[in-house]
């Protein structure tokens, strides 16, 4: 016996009913496929978990973090060091300043220059290689004391040493090989009396030169680095603040200051001892030849206002070059008015 379907009429409404159902649970069971098993994250920087799935061990975290700050504090020292060579570039130099390097040709200066401008560059200090002058009473003073024949007299490691102050005498001081010895021979042009080298702390005594029976001129050894123990640096330290501060025949310091670098905290602090004991000094930039010549006028104009309220100083700022010879006339000539040898 055959059995007969009867169809059933569905609405339109039920349909869509239905097929809603089928995509909701389509839907969910889709979403149970996707969804993972949630795992444990552990804090690589926290020390206190004793857990370390991923292989990341004390050592290796404590030495990202130090790298870290040494990072951060190099960044920093660059930003100050970069904020100082600003500073240092924004200064603007006097007219009188820039003048006075522009006619002495102080700085880094092209052969080609110079010899336009007269000079023979294969002699040694050309700047400085001038016949006899007769025209000024200034230069023929300046040539009779310092064409006189350097000659060395004394030597003193010890205050007991020290010769007696018959004569005016002038003193340079400055940090180790910033080119006192150098700049003792150019100014006499007798070049090899003062024995010079390119090793710090070659000079290890207070040297006493005399200049034709008319003036003394002392070279003292150099503060800071030098090749030498501490317990022997200390006692050439103690040596030169002990004569510059009680020294009789003493006229005038030459403070020399390296022009690329400035002034550092140990020529402050002679700076300082020398204002306490009034002596007289007169700071001179040295090595003009290495920078440029608006930065030699930078440095000056740098010293000047940091200096002007001091009372012991002698204005202005000298600039030379002992290999190029620049600005060596314009020192003798301030020297010897010192010395009260112009009327």
């Amino acid at each position: 016996r055959e059995e007969t379907r009867i169809p059933i009429k569905v609405s339109a409404f039920e349909k869509m009913k239905m097929r809603r159902a089928e995509v909701d649970v389509a839907g969910l069971l889709t979403k149970r496929k996707r969804t993972k098993r949630m795992s444990m994250k552990i804090n690589r920087y926290d020390i206190s978990n004793k857990r370390f799935d991923d292989g990341i061990v004390l050592d290796d975290i404590s030495n990202q973090q130090k790298k870290k700050k040494d990072e951060e504090e190099k960044k920093k020292s660059e930003t100050v060091e970069m904020s100082m060579n600003a500073q240092f570039k924004a200064i603007k130099p006097s007219h009188s300043i820039l003048t006075f390097v522009q006619e002495n040709f102080l700085g880094r200066r092209r052969d080609i220059e110079l010899r336009r401008a007269g000079y023979n560059v294969e002699l040694s200090a050309p700047l400085d290689n001038l016949p006899f002058s007769a025209s000024s009473e200034r230069e023929r003073v300046e040539e009779s004391v310092f064409r006189n024949k350097l000659e060395f007299f004394a030597a003193a490691r010890v205050s007991s040493s020290f010769p007696p102050p018959d004569l005016p005498e002038i003193a340079f001081a400055g940090r180790s090989n910033v080119g006192k010895s150098s700049l003792l021979n150019a100014l006499t042009r007798q070049w090899g009396v003062v024995r010079t080298s390119d090793k710090p702390g070659h000079t290890q005594s207070i040297n006493f030169f005399n200049l034709g029976s008319k003036l003394n001129l002392v070279d003292l050894p150099g503060y800071g680095f030098a090749y030498a123990k501490d317990e022997v640096k200390e006692a050439w330290e103690e040596l030169v603040k002990e004569y510059l501060s009680t020294r009789v025949g003493l006229k005038r310091v030459c403070l020399l200051i390296d022009t690329k670098w400035g002034m550092k905290p140990r020529d402050i602090e002679l700076i300082h001892l020398m204002e306490r004991s009034q002596t007289k000094y007169q700071v001179v930039l040295t090595k003009t030849d290495v920078v440029f010549p608006i930065d030699v006028a930078r440095r000056a104009m740098q010293i000047e206002e940091t200096l002007k309220e001091h009372k012991s100083i002698v204005q202005p700022v000298m600039m030379v070059s002992s290999k190029s010879g620049a600005g060596i006339r314009c020192l003798r000539t301030a020297l010897v008015k010192m010395a009260r040898y112009l009327k």
